[in-house]
């Protein structure tokens, strides 16, 4: 733990070297799309934010072979859960230089007065309770993971993931978990998101 109130984890090896070969793999292969928000004000649909996240991703299937499989299963071991039903089908991210995720919150909107706005359920299909971001490559420089509220930067490392929660013991957003995808700004930031939603 490097963070407690809230509780921020670091997991050193968390993806094998044949897991990483794998997402590099499929980096190669895959086509990558503009990264979008959700956002209360559209009526929970996905939108592109130019001004706020400037990063592509592609999405695997839930599922989609053994190795993604294997993932999913880890990072609900991790927290207990027999299950991997919990993980939302994981996401592969790409931050070229100048790139970045500005200031969000996972679970909900972030507000101006620093607060999270909670989206009806009705909006999103679930809640996403639990982050895991996993670095795939070292960054030359920038890309670090930031909490502002906790005064920590993560730096990107092979196989390394920062784990927190998204969620006060109230079912509330935690808005002390807001954070940022800083800007590259040499190389090529790639890493990996794993959610555990609500059942």
């Amino acid at each position: 733990r490097v963070h407690s109130s809230p509780n921020i984890y670091i997991i050193e090896d968390f993806l094998t070297p044949t897991e990483l070969d794998y997402l590099r793999s499929k980096i190669c292969a895959g086509k990558f799309q503009r990264s979008y928000v959700d956002a209360i004000e559209s009526g929970g649909n996905s939108i592109v934010d130019k001004e706020h996240r400037t990063s592509t991703f592609l999405s695997f299937g839930k599922q989609q072979d053994s190795k993604v499989a294997s993932i999913e299963a880890k990072a609900a071991t991790i927290l207990g859960c027999w299950s991997s039903r919990i993980v939302e089908p994981l996401q592969l991210v790409r931050y070229l230089p100048g790139q970045f995720f500005g200031e969000h919150h996972d679970m909900g909107d972030l507000q101006q007065d620093g607060t999270v706005a909670l989206p009806p359920k009705s909006l999103f299909s679930k809640r996403r309770l639990v982050t895991l971001f996993c670095y795939l490559n070292k960054v030359e420089k920038g890309g670090a993971t930031g909490f502002r509220y906790c005064e920590l930067k993560v730096p990107p490392k092979p196989g390394r993931a920062v784990m927190f929660s998204n969620v006060l013991p109230d079912g509330m957003p935690d808005s002390r978990t807001v954070h940022s995808g800083e800007p590259v700004l040499d190389g090529v930031k790639y890493g990996l998101n794993i959610w555990i939603c609500e059942e």
